[in-house]
């Protein structure tokens, strides 16, 4: 429900009702929706948008990173700039996968 609130104090009225046109071309459908529902649809219409946004992002930047070397695929862009890359554990576990992955290597000498 939190979710609700959240979405009411950053989106005006008209901004949600233009995107949710703009994403799906019909309001009629969402009557029948529970709110649990409209607000998950609102959720995916904001992601969407912004992945598409980022989609173009990354097309005008093609040239210039193939001309560089340094390519990335859309999906490696996007997490990048969405910070999904970000490693969230605590250091001790990857340090603990890096000494993993250390005595492993010197196993196999």
């Amino acid at each position: 429900m939190e979710e609700f609130f959240y979405i009411g104090c950053q989106i005006d009225e008209v901004k949600l009702i233009d995107l949710l046109l703009r994403r799906y071309h019909s309001l009629e459908f969402m009557d029948k929706l529970s709110i649990d529902s409209f607000i998950r649809l609102v959720l995916e219409a904001i992601d969407g948008e912004a992945k598409e946004r980022f989609r173009e992002e990354w097309l005008a930047l093609i040239p210039i990173m193939v001309l560089r070397g340094k390519y990335m695929s859309f999906n490696e862009y996007y997490d990048k700039v969405t910070g999904r890359n970000i490693d969230m554990r605590s250091a001790e576990e990857i340090m603990a996968e890096i000494d993993a992955a250390h005595a492993k290597v010197h196993e196999e000498k």
